[in-house]
């Protein structure tokens, strides 16, 4: 009954001739026409930037902990022998070369920098590599076997545990770009136009700068280099295509250093290439110009613990909480403990198996 009545006065409100019904007629109007023209600058603005993307750009980021299979014991270095870094190499390019491949390289890799790179890549109409510690250079779309492999040497998956003697990333990395899952830099250079993006950490840096820096000429003049603290990592031939980011960028796209180099180059993407490119010192100019009346927040400064410390703090916790990614952030925020998020997980899966036992 009260549906029908508030019918039946909207009806006498809006009677043809009524003061009430006009003013209601004029601000229904003024309203569709408001929302026509919202519609036509958002149109405008989409087809602007469609119009700018460069379809022949490249985005490259690094290869992630977190990844969507779990790998078999034999696609880990846990199923090598010991021997030098030579001998290691080529165990593992015959290993994984013989694995069944599971689905694409972009499908394959979680974790929020990769998801990052990935935006990047999509908004640009970008050819998306990955750079794999266990693979080499990846296309995106190219199907990859479920693998564990990294360099960091704490890490459960890490190939140093099977290398005697000293251990040459550079060396390890030119080892797999002869795997069948690489392409070599030539193959990411091969598009004639449009800028090459290249997210990097430091350990990769390590890694891939020696073979970068060998690349062809009109790869280097197209390259533009995310991260922070490279230079001591990269050749001095690669310190001219690093891009002028620093810490300011945290104001306006907060995030971990962890995946600074993926927020970096997607702010890039988003605010500087929506242009053609006239050249390295133009962007340049384009990201200090977009920085300049920023500040950097304040960065909290927590301590860092042994693993064993950090498991101790997490069996404490288990007792009154569960999730790892409830207990990753209390931790940071309510323990003061500094834990990048892959080492957590890794952790937190000891601690709780020691809790379970």
């Amino acid at each position: 009954m009260l549906r029908i009545l508030r019918r039946f006065d909207a009806c006498i409100l809006c009677r043809k001739g009524s003061p009430v019904s006009s003013f209601i007629r004029n601000r229904a109007f003024k309203g569709l026409a408001g929302a026509q023209l919202f519609m036509q600058k958002r149109a405008k603005y989409r087809s602007e930037s469609k119009g700018s993307i460069i379809p022949n750009g490249v985005v490259i980021t690094t290869c992630s902990h977190r990844k969507s299979a779990k790998p078999t014991h034999a696609a880990t270095p846990s199923s090598l022998s010991h021997g030098n870094q030579s001998t290691v190499a080529s165990q593992w390019i015959t290993k994984v070369d013989g694995l069944p491949r599971c689905g694409a390289a972009d499908s394959f890799y979680a974790g929020r920098a990769f998801g990052l790179a990935k935006e990047a890549a999509n908004l640009s109409a970008a050819r998306f590599y990955i750079l794999s510690a266990g693979l080499g250079i990846v296309p995106g779309s190219r199907p990859i076997p479920a693998y564990g492999l990294t360099i960091s040497p704490r890490h459960e998956q890490s190939v140093l545990r099977k290398i005697l003697g000293d251990f040459d990333p550079a060396d390890w990395f030119s080892s797999l770009l002869t795997s069948v899952h690489s392409d070599a830099w030539s193959d990411v250079a091969s598009g004639k136009s449009g800028r090459i993006l290249m997210a990097l950490s430091r350990p990769y840096a390590e890694m891939v700068g020696a073979s970068l820096a060998n690349a062809p000429r009109r790869m280097l003049e197209r390259l533009r280099i995310f991260g922070i603290s490279l230079e001591a990592a990269l050749p001095a031939n690669l310190h001219a295509a690093i891009v002028p980011y620093d810490e300011r960028l945290n104001a306006i796209f907060p995030g971990t250093r962890t995946d600074f180099a993926q927020r970096a180059m997607l702010h890039f993407v988003r605010s500087v290439a929506i242009k053609p490119s006239k050249g390295r010192e133009d962007d340049f100019a384009a990201v200090r110009s977009s920085l300049k009346s920023l500040k950097a927040p304040p960065q909290v400064q927590r301590p860092r613990l042994t693993d064993e410390e950090i498991v101790a703090v997490i069996k404490r916790r288990l007792r009154m909480q569960s999730g790892a990614a409830r207990m990753l952030a209390a931790l940071r925020h309510e323990e003061g403990v500094a834990c990048e998020q892959s080492r957590f997980g890794r952790l937190y899966r000891i601690a709780a198996a020691k809790k379970g036992m």
